[in-house]
């Protein structure tokens, strides 16, 4: 037997359109940038909604819904992250639903997560767009924030990229407020205060061998 169930009002089929009064407009108006930046954003009166605004030869909305808190969080220098209220177990990026089978799919709760990380893993990179050459080379290294049971990407400043190591701790770095746009680049990493790197290796001569040139080369870039 077949049943059909009709929608008679948008009521019955959308959320109610949040109001957006906070708002903020980055860019000055006789700026006509070509590139990719974000030019501002808006957030709800509840703010649980945010709406970025991205120009890249043209102007694109990026609509985060659900997740807007992460990013209403980075404005505020905070790292927001989800969990599983059944299994304890916690995410960054996050996830709206449960990934563990026996939790059936458990809708996940906000939670802040504190300021430090773990490398997981990382990768040099020794070529890069026009806006980045001149900071090469860039150490990309994917962290575990807190107890996160997934690895966040994001640079790696104040070292040398051939002294990072598996699992060495981290702090997170956030630009000043005023500079925050409510993205990933608001922030990143550095080696934790108490961390020492250990002697020189092989493995650590390899990379600094590799990298070495990079520097030598951005210093002829005008």
């Amino acid at each position: 037997m077949t049943m059909t169930v009709s929608l008679n009002s948008k009521k019955d089929r959308f959320a109610d359109q949040p109001n957006f009064s906070e708002k903020k407009d980055y860019r000055p108006a006789d700026v006509k940038e070509k590139g990719l930046v974000f030019v501002g954003h808006e957030i709800s009166d509840d703010r649980t909604a945010m709406n970025q605004f991205l120009h890249y030869d043209q102007l694109y909305t990026i609509r985060h819904g659900w997740n807007s808190k992460f990013f209403i969080g980075l404005l505020e220098g905070k790292i927001m992250g989800t969990r599983c209220p059944k299994c304890g177990d916690s995410w960054v990026p996050v996830r709206s639903h449960c990934w563990n089978l026996d939790c059936n799919l458990e809708k996940t709760e906000w939670v802040e997560m504190p300021l430090t990380a773990k490398v997981h893993t990382w990768t040099v990179a020794g070529w890069s767009g026009r806006s980045s050459l001149k900071r090469l080379p860039i150490i990309l290294a994917y962290a575990n924030i807190g107890t996160s049971k997934v690895a966040m990407a994001n640079e790696l400043h104040k070292m040398n990229p051939w002294d990072v190591e598996f699992g060495m701790p981290l702090k997170i770095v956030f630009k000043p407020r005023d500079q925050r746009v409510g993205a990933v680049t608001d922030f990143h990493f550095e080696p934790a205060d108490f961390w020492k790197p250990s002697p020189m290796n092989p493995e650590k001569q390899r990379i600094k061998d590799l990298v070495m040139p990079v520097y030598e080369w951005v210093k002829t870039l005008k």
